[in-house]
């Protein structure tokens, strides 16, 4: 993240969730985590949900639509 990038917390009520049977483990939700709380568990992705600050980007970058809300359904 550049350093002028300000970051918006608290934009989604509870940090997001990572669908293990979407996620090929891109890494791509990691590199955008202004706060580092993504974690890569053997081949897949983990959002570690003590340290999120709720921002979303997480969400935009993922080309599988493997992190989402909590309770989102799974697309079709």
């Amino acid at each position: 993240m550049a350093a002028e990038e300000a970051v918006t917390t608290g934009l989604l009520e509870h940090p997001p969730t990572v669908r293990v049977e979407l996620c090929t483990g891109c890494t791509q939700c990691l590199l955008t985590c202004p706060v580092g709380t993504i974690e890569r568990r053997g081949l897949k992705c983990e959002i570690v949900p003590e340290g999120c600050i709720r921002c979303g980007r997480c969400l935009t970058v993922c080309p599988n639509e493997a992190v989402c809300k909590v309770n989102e359904p799974a697309p079709p």
